[in-house]
């Protein structure tokens, strides 16, 4: 049976000194900013993560096992990536529990609910990562449902108490389904019943489908940090930066 390394770690890393997040540790939350919208890196890779996340533009990270896989990890290495992540700035840090049965998944969430407050626990939406949601949720722990692909499971996570829903955008439309659409009706699913559970997009490929999404009212939404760097990318604007850099330097010879 693999186990979290550190898993017994004191909560919240008192610790911790360095990075944005190390001011919390003192002040509290008394410099926190609510944000409409909530952008986060969908990476294990550190060095692309840290560099995204000192903007103040990113809200935290979001993983799952393939995403280690990728990344040449383990569920072994998430104490670490939550200690880098969490020095790094992030708000909220996403985990996902393991195991085939309700009980096991229960008992791993938890495990990655003590590495720290910030950890937000992820289940796939099957008849047992739903179990587990709603019991981890019962307890307080903000959870996410993952792997949504039709608008009934957002009624599932709704009843579980999910904080989140991840509905995999360009996997929808590989599998030749309306994705935008299917989002949408998650979203509007969520909304009419008056559900907590919020949308956080997954599987994302471009900036456009995030603009068509958030004029329709979803505001989390997860991406690898190549998507994130199309943000800065418009010619147009590069252009224009250089123009006044240049009008600056002109008028001050």
């Amino acid at each position: 049976m693999v186990e979290i390394q550190g898993a017994s770690i004191t909560p919240h890393l008192t610790g911790l000194s360095n990075g944005p997040n190390s001011s919390a540790l003192v002040t509290g939350a008394a410099g926190d900013v609510e944000k409409s919208v909530k952008l986060y890196l969908d990476t294990a890779d550190r060095g692309a993560a840290e560099s995204l996340l000192a903007t103040g533009l990113f809200h935290g990270v979001t993983t799952n096992p393939t995403i280690l896989q990728r990344a040449s990890m383990s569920v072994a290495d998430l104490r670490d990536i939550y200690r880098w992540a969490f020095e790094a700035g992030s708000q909220e840090i996403f985990f996902q529990a393991w195991g085939s049965d309700a009980s096991t998944l229960i008992e791993r969430g938890q495990q990655l609910r003590d590495l720290g407050r910030e950890v937000v626990v992820k289940f796939v939406a099957t008849r047992a990562g739903s179990t587990a949601c709603a019991a981890l949720a019962a307890r307080g722990t903000p959870t996410l449902l993952t792997a949504i692909y039709d608008p009934g499971q957002a009624i599932i996570a709704a009843a579980a108490g999910a904080t989140y829903i991840a509905p995999y955008l360009g996997r929808m439309n590989d599998a030749g389904r309306e994705g935008i659409a299917e989002v949408i009706a998650m979203h509007e699913v969520l909304v009419a019943t008056g559900s907590t559970t919020k949308v956080l997009l997954a599987s994302i490929r471009s900036v456009p489908d995030m603009v068509a999404l958030a004029r329709h009212g979803v505001d989390c939404f997860t991406m690898a940090p190549a998507v994130a760097e199309q943000f800065f990318t418009d010619p147009t604007t590069a252009e224009a930066a250089r123009s006044f850099e240049d009008a600056v330097r002109a008028t001050s010879a």
